[in-house]
């Protein structure tokens, strides 16, 4: 399991294999957005303060935290990344399959400032 701080601008976060992945077309007001390649998740507002995030296999993770996706996304990498709007790689991970299930769990429904990525 890996973690970080960080205040994404526009509060979101994208869950893919590539920073290059189509995001999910937005939906005014919804915390997560998806597609077959990529996942968006809505995180505590930028100005306010910092998200910690956690990526790891999901059997590392309590169950703490309300699970807003468990869907499975295209790793035609390899990887797992978090990332922001700009391109910055917040998170990597490597996965064993071109075909993963994710998990998300946050711990607030709206601005979350704890968005734990299980994988697996």
């Amino acid at each position: 399991m890996e973690s970080m701080r960080s205040s994404p601008i526009n509060s979101i976060v994208f869950i893919s294999a590539d920073v290059r992945s189509k995001p999910p077309e937005h939906v005014y007001g919804a915390l997560i957005g998806y597609n077959e390649t990529c996942v968006s998740v809505g995180c505590y507002p930028s100005d306010d303060g910092e998200t910690e995030f956690f990526l790891g296999r999901s059997d590392e993770f309590a169950t703490e935290g309300e699970i807003v996706f468990d869907g499975t996304i295209e790793t035609p990498t390899g990887s797992l990344m978090i990332s922001t709007v700009d391109g910055e790689v917040l998170l990597e991970q490597a996965v064993p399959s071109t075909r993963t299930r994710v998990r998300v769990r946050v711990n607030h429904p709206k601005w979350p400032d704890q968005v734990i990525i299980g994988w697996g």
